[in-house]
């Protein structure tokens, strides 16, 4: 693990970052693409500059290349080592992607975003060096340059960045910590890489306006058992005090088979091998969906609306009918910390509370953000290498993990 003395500047916000390299910033961006500035964080690097190339559909192919040579055809994400996935993203608006060259010839390493524009959301994955580089390219200001351009770019248009950090090793968690995005959430065992199962942990940072304008003014309706993920995001960001519920659930029986009745299975592959599950309920609105990546053999991206505490009782059920038949690794929810009796209903089931994210869900109709919980479930043991910047631990002790 890294020493706590490393996280010297505590930026909690994007306006914090950004204002550390303001007088860089020019409306073409070509200082931080050229990576001439220095870096505000962190000590200096004698190692050589890349040059940042926006990356364009012909790209695609050098990007798939990376991929495959760094992860040997094991990356569970399988749109990445696919020609027609990477060229996708790279047309679609919703995805920014970056090349960085040296010399404008050699390609040595490409990082991603998506622009989740209507969830007011953006994430950062995908940041990869050529494993011969990486001793050479001053990897942390690459970083540092990619993400001046995105937050400076879409400043008024995403109010939250995240990124899912792995735990083979701690690097990527202290980069991303030092700029400013800090671990909140744990998902344990949810990917498999070089076929071996990780875990990974949630980091987000926020623009000070979804924390302090557009978060719902209304105080978080809480379990008792989430109290802990709470204390632990209040800490940092001063969420106010939350209403602690107990809440009685009583189910109708009759309705519960009524519904087990009605209820309708549909799933749906994708080409790359990925398949949505969908739970409906006849002559309802109501369901319950999420991605099943048979590679990582996890459960997640799942949404819900329901009319009735009864349809989601039976949608989780049948949830965890399909954990067991399909030896499912992990599984995750994100719910709402204004409904304390969801929240009761995944806990009886036997999912458990790892995070409390400030600001998850964007509200269009109401123009605010929502605080939300992630639930999730994971098999088996957690490694016993699992490598951890110091703010990770204090996340997982807060959240009481070590004692399971």
């Amino acid at each position: 693990m890294l020493s706590s003395k490393l996280a010297v500047k505590k930026i909690k916000t994007i306006d914090e970052f950004l204002e550390l390299y303001k007088e860089n910033i020019s409306p073409d961006f070509q200082n931080i693409l050229k990576l001439n500035f220095q870096i505000k964080i962190g000590k200096p690097s004698q190692k050589i500059n890349p040059i940042i190339h926006l990356a364009k559909p012909e790209d695609s192919k050098e990007i798939i290349q990376i991929f495959r040579d760094i992860y040997k055809g094991t990356y569970p994400y399988k749109q990445m080592e696919e020609d027609q996935g990477v060229k996708k993203m790279i047309i679609d608006p919703n995805y920014q992607w970056f090349l960085f060259k040296i010399n404008s010839i050699e390609t040595v390493g490409c990082f991603g975003a998506h622009l989740e524009l209507e969830k007011k959301r953006g994430f950062l994955y995908g940041f990869i060096i050529k494993e011969k580089y990486q001793k050479t390219i001053d990897i942390f200001k690459a970083f540092i340059g990619c993400v001046i351009f995105l937050w400076k770019t879409y400043k008024s248009k995403i109010l939250l960045w995240y990124g899912e950090m792995r735990t083979n090793e701690s690097s990527s968690q202290f980069f991303t910590s030092l700029i400013g995005l800090k671990p909140i959430g744990f998902f344990p065992n949810k990917d498999i890489f070089f076929n071996q199962i990780e875990s990974d942990v949630l980091h987000v940072i926020y623009d000070e306006k979804a924390l302090y304008k557009y978060r719902r003014k209304k105080n978080p309706k809480i379990i008792r058992q989430v109290l802990n993920c709470y204390v632990y995001s209040n800490k940092r960001y001063h969420l106010g005090t939350p209403i602690i519920k107990n809440p009685n659930i009583k189910l109708n029986s009759k309705k519960l088979k009524e519904i087990k009745g009605k209820m309708v299975n549909r799933k749906e592959k994708d080409e790359f091998g990925n398949e949505a599950i969908t739970f409906s309920i006849k002559n309802s609105n109501s369901y319950f969906k999420f991605i099943y990546n048979p590679l990582s053999k996890n459960f997640e991206k799942t949404l819900y609306k329901i009319n009735l505490l009864e349809e989601l009782f039976t949608f989780i059920q049948k949830l965890k009918e399909l954990i067991q038949n399909m030896e499912i690794n992990y599984f995750e929810c994100f719910v709402s910390s204004y409904e304390p009796k969801h929240q009761k209903i995944f806990l009886d089931a036997g999912f458990n509370p790892r995070g409390y994210i400030p600001c998850w869900k964007y509200n269009k109709e109401k123009n605010h953000f929502e605080d939300q919980i992630v639930f999730n479930y994971y098999k088996g043991k957690i490694d016993d290498n699992i490598k951890l910047i110091p703010e990770a631990v204090e996340l997982l002790q807060a959240l009481r993990f070590l004692e399971e």
